[in-house]
């Protein structure tokens, strides 16, 4: 469950190297993006067996319109 914060350490500490051709907006979106996208999917999960964060009767399409929402921040980067 914390592999998403780790990641977003990762990021955050990693000497941030922008290739001039790109677009600097995007080229910093798409992984905030990703992290963000990543966050939102854990917020339907139980933390134990009466309690999540987020708890409404459509979990699994929620999980499944934040999935396929990943599809864009790889656009995004491949945009780079």
């Amino acid at each position: 469950m914390l592999q998403p914060f780790a990641d977003a350490a990762k990021l955050i500490l990693k000497e941030t190297i922008i290739p001039s051709p790109a677009n600097r907006w995007l080229f910093i979106f798409a992984p905030i993006l990703t992290f963000s996208l990543s966050l939102l999917f854990w917020l339907v999960f139980p933390l134990s067996h009466t309690e999540t964060l987020l708890d409404f009767n459509l979990g699994i399409f929620y999980i499944l319109a934040v999935s396929s929402l990943g599809v864009y921040s790889i656009l995004i980067a491949r945009l780079v």
